[in-house]
């Protein structure tokens, strides 16, 4: 074929510097390495960048096709040098933004990721143009050492990280300058002057036109989706405020900045929010609907939190497109799929959704609602805050201040021909008694606990002070749920079968234990995390003659599993299941179920 091999020297990166090693290699035959090399002619994309869009198959390892981090790791092997896969969560912002000007890293495609105190670690997609290594060296008074990176991400890490930096130092300089401009007129006894610049700089500092406030929120936001995150935490501490980002149930810290610049960003968000900007004394709730660069639609939920170094904000952020009409994101085992729509597609009814915060009751309301509210159906919601809006429903946002509570709104629902009522939350007994009521009129009615399993539902109904003859005539299903960490399947790797681990997690249930158990081990594909997402473990109970049949007043959870044993698939065997599936982990499923 005609693809020489490559040259050393001062050069870019061309098609044939990539096929050639694959070919010698035995990734892909000669004859498809001419295509490819054909197909490069006419692009104008970077190799590196082609080469991971095209799907090559690996001929050595059973057809698989390569992915990108696959490519570029055989390649750089082949160069004698490491590819190094961005992790944005663990790149400084300050190495990245500050080092190098960003018009010269963008002429030579080249990011700094690392920095210690005798070198700097530089990313590149150009392996042989290697010109500038000594005049950085020579400019940073540093050893350089040299990674190979993909065009993609290093063109992110510069557009991203090079605009957001630039802003930050922008308001750090304006706010500079403020103080400068304080102590001067300060010394000077002007106090009315003072007073007029304190002002000035408070308006100017909190505005919503702030172009370069402007620009680390929307980058904030892009982040945390980009990085799958539910939850981005602004926290104000001693000397510094920090930024962090909850992914897949752990917290990641993002970014740290001065207090000044925290401050902005927060109220930033408040009048995205449309809060209170002067109101830092006491917690405020709002919500913000955005749709970001790539077109996704997401919705925000924010609340803020005097705190003892100033205001706290997080920012919960729902992805409106995960909650649609499908439910096979909870993982329902066939029969418990059928059970679930039997009992949503019932004409009345209260049925519950249980777990601790976070662990996706409002996704699985949200998609069940989505499926049952047809054009012939009227669906009204009570919620605290709305979380999604959803233009099949009418939905309610409860304010207290008011009297807006959960029981009024029902009350109110009542009169507005309802079909399904959904309440955010029982939380006391009024709104109890008048879910059941409204259950027991004709309507199906959905709403959460907050408690440990289904059967401690019951338990908690009755501590509210509901009587049983109540809970058992109008609770038809409670489905309880938590959220593991789903094991990366890039890296995962087989340990031999515990007995007695698994013998602890079914707690007395029977159920065959696997050959082998899965364990999490690290790879960049999960940012050398092990895990890669989340999955539901969850515990679905109908309601029939045979448990009614032992609920009283004073029953309590012990009794109430030992007299139901074997009536539903409680929440350990659901993840035992999911352990054996290889799913997840068998020490990940004893942590959540304890």
């Amino acid at each position: 074929m005609g693809i020489p091999i490559y040259q050393t020297g001062d050069r870019n990166i061309t098609a044939k510097d990539v096929l050639e090693p694959m070919v010698k290699g035995g990734v892909i035959p000669a004859t498809e390495a001419e295509q490819l090399f054909k197909l490069w002619i006419k692009s104008k994309e970077h190799p590196l960048t082609l080469v991971s869009e095209l799907k090559i198959v690996d001929r050595r390892s059973n057809d698989k096709i390569m992915t990108q981090d696959d490519i570029l790791s055989f390649l750089a092997l082949h160069w004698k040098t490491t590819y190094f896969r961005v992790d944005p969560l663990k790149v400084s912002l300050e190495v990245v933004g500050s080092l190098i000007p960003l018009a010269y890293a963008e002429r030579l495609g080249i990011v700094p990721i690392e920095l210690s105190h005798n070198k700097v670690v530089i990313l590149t997609s150009e392996p042989f143009a290697l010109s500038w290594v000594d005049e950085i060296k020579l400019q940073l008074k540093k050893e350089i050492e040299i990674r190979i990176g993909a065009p993609n991400q290093i063109k992110h890490l510069l557009n991203e990280f090079f605009v957001v930096q630039k802003a930050f130092r922008s308001i750090s300089r304006e706010q500079g300058q403020a103080g400068t401009d304080k102590m001067r007129l300060l010394k000077q006894g002007k106090l009315g002057e003072l007073d007029n610049l304190i002002e000035k700089s408070r308006g100017r500092g909190l505005s919503a036109q702030d172009s370069n406030v402007a620009k680390i929120v929307d980058w904030l936001i892009n982040f945390a989706v980009l990085e799958r995150a539910s939850d981005i935490h602004l926290e104000p501490k001693k000397g510094l405020g920090q930024v962090r980002f909850r992914v897949d149930g752990d917290l990641r810290t993002v970014y740290r900045l001065d207090h000044d610049a925290l401050t902005m960003v927060i109220a930033r968000f408040k009048i995205l929010g449309e809060m209170k900007l002067d109101e830092k004394r006491k917690p405020q709730d709002g919500g913000i609907k955005r749709r970001l660069d790539n077109g996704k639609q997401v919705e925000m939920r924010l609340s803020t939190l005097p705190t003892t170094f100033g205001e706290k904000m997080v920012v919960r952020i729902f992805d409106k497109n995960v909650a649609g009409n499908d439910l096979s994101f909870i993982g329902f085992a066939p029969e418990d799929l059928k059970l679930w729509e039997a009992l949503i597609n019932e004409p009345q009814g209260l049925i519950l959704v249980t777990g601790p915060t976070g662990s996706g009751k409002t996704t699985t309301l949200y998609t069940t609602l989505n499926k049952v509210a047809t054009p012939d159906v009227n669906v009204c919601t009570a919620e605290d805050p709305v979380e999604m809006e959803v233009d099949t429903f009418n939905q309610v946002q409860v304010n207290t201040q008011i009297g807006l509570t959960f029981a009024e709104c029902i009350r109110s629902f009542l009169r507005q021909d309802p079909d399904i009522i959904m309440v955010g939350e029982i939380r006391d007994l009024e709104t109890g008694e008048m879910a059941i009521q409204s259950s027991l009129t004709g309507h199906l009615v959905f709403s959460t606990l907050h408690t440990n399993g289904a059967l401690a539902t019951i338990q908690r109904l009755v501590d509210l002070g509901l009587p049983t003859f109540l809970i058992n005539s109008s609770l038809t299903g409670i489905l309880a749920q938590r959220l593991v960490k789903r094991l990366c399947n890039h890296c995962k790797r087989p340990v031999d079968s515990s007995p007695d681990k698994w013998a602890t997690l079914l707690d007395g249930e029977e159920l065959p234990m696997p050959s082998k158990f899965y364990e999490p081990v690290g790879c960049e594909e999960c940012k050398n995390t092990g895990f890669s997402g989340r999955l539901c473990v969850y515990e679905l109970v109908k309601m029939n003659d045979q448990i009614k049949k032992v609920i009283h007043s004073d029953i309590q959870i012990s009794d109430l599993r030992e007299k139901t044993r074997g009536m539903y698939h409680s929440i350990r065997v659901n993840g035992a299941r999911k352990v054996a599936n290889g799913e997840t982990s068998l020490e990940e499923v004893l942590k959540v179920v304890y």
